[in-house]
């Protein structure tokens, strides 16, 4: 990251550029000459849960997907069935 004289934050655009190993390592440089309030650890627990919420979400769309797979399979096989007794 380059500072311009008189600036404090980064750019929005060399932010989202940065990578999460230089965001980390920037914020961990800075973390001991920075005071932070409560909204600091308010954020932090805001993300944890987000990343909860989404890992959550994430398990419940994969069994729906699998349940739609087995449904799919069920139904074929009723169909089979339904088919052999019209024959017999």
């Amino acid at each position: 990251m380059t500072l311009y004289p008189g600036r404090v934050v980064r750019k929005i655009a060399d932010l989202r550029a940065a990578t999460d190993d230089e965001l980390i390592a920037e914020h961990d440089e800075k973390a001991g000459n920075t005071h932070v309030g409560t909204a600091y650890f308010m954020e932090e627990l805001d993300r944890r849960e987000r990343n909860r919420a989404m890992a959550a979400t994430e398990a419940l769309a994969r069994g729906a997907y699998r349940l739609t797979w087995t449904n799919t399979v069920l139904a074929a096989v009723a169909a089979v069935a339904a088919i052999i007794a019209l024959f017999r």
